[in-house]
Formats: C-alpha cells, sequence, structure tokens
C-alpha cells in the first residue's frame, strides 16, 4: 500500500475488566487473543501475554488490568476490523470463553482516531451497542497515528 492510499496507524489494547471469574476463589489465570485486518493484507495476530498467563480478579478493587499492547501498527485507508478474544484457564476442566470483542472501522482514518472505551458509545437510546461493554469483561482500546 502506497502513502497516497493509506495512514500508518497504531491500535493499542490499554486496559481491560474483568466482570466475572468463573474460578472458585474469583481470581482466572487469562489469555488474550487478537486479530486486526485492514483490507487487503494478511490480518496480524497476537497474544497477551506473548507465554503463560496473567491472573485478574473478579473482586471490584483488582478487577482491571492495565496492558498496553500495541495490537497493530500499520497502514490502513479505508477499513480496520478489530477482533479481541479473552480465555479463562481452568485447571479441572475446558477453559472458558470470554465474549469476543469485535470493532468494524471504515471511512475516513481521521474520524477513528481517540480512545474508545466502555460507555462512550451509548446513545440516548437504550437499544444502542456499546462493543468496548461486554457482558462478563470490558476492553479500552486507543487508536492512534503512528
Amino acid at each position: 500500500m502506497s502513502e497516497a492510499s493509506g495512514r500508518r496507524i497504531r491500535v493499542t489494547v490499554r486496559a481491560v475488566q474483568i466482570l466475572e471469574s468463573l474460578d472458585v476463589d474469583k481470581t482466572g489465570e487469562f489469555i488474550f487473543w487478537s486479530r486486526v485486518s485492514s483490507g487487503g493484507g494478511a490480518p496480524v495476530e497476537g497474544r497477551y501475554p506473548a507465554s503463560g498467563h496473567m491472573k485478574i480478579s473478579e473482586e471490584p478493587v483488582f478487577n482491571r488490568a492495565v496492558l498496553n499492547w500495541v495490537i497493530f501498527e500499520g497502514e490502513v485507508s479505508d477499513h480496520l476490523s478489530v477482533e479481541v478474544k479473552g480465555e479463562e484457564e481452568d485447571r479441572f476442566g475446558g477453559n472458558d470463553f470470554l465474549t469476543t470483542y469485535e470493532r468494524e472501522f471504515e471511512g475516513p482514518v481521521d474520524g477513528w482516531l481517540g480512545a474508545y472505551g466502555p460507555g462512550e458509545d451509548a446513545g440516548e437510546d437504550a437499544d444502542d451497542h456499546d462493543p468496548e461493554m461486554m457482558s462478563d469483561w470490558r476492553v479500552t482500546l486507543r487508536v492512534e497515528t503512528a
């Protein structure tokens, strides 16, 4: 993609908040997976942490983790698809999966720049969907020029 047809951006998962751990002690061992597509190129996939897992509690004081995880850095023109999945490791049975986070960006890239988090997309209509506010977890991300 030439500079004339695209703009270089960075997408960062700033933080996650777990609302419900399925572990008995209310602290889960989590892994996060990302997949970002930008039109014609191959999807960019990632894992956080790079190995092992991270412990996050569902208790209100301890249920938020700052990641500052860059999931995409590259050129885009008029479309970007972001997907983040969370997985809670389970020692005694199969792993549990969080609701998948999905957001599509379309149109001029300048309109995508900024922070995205719970409550920032909520409109006056009660039926509005806020992609960063899933039933079992929350995500905050930032789109900026790179």
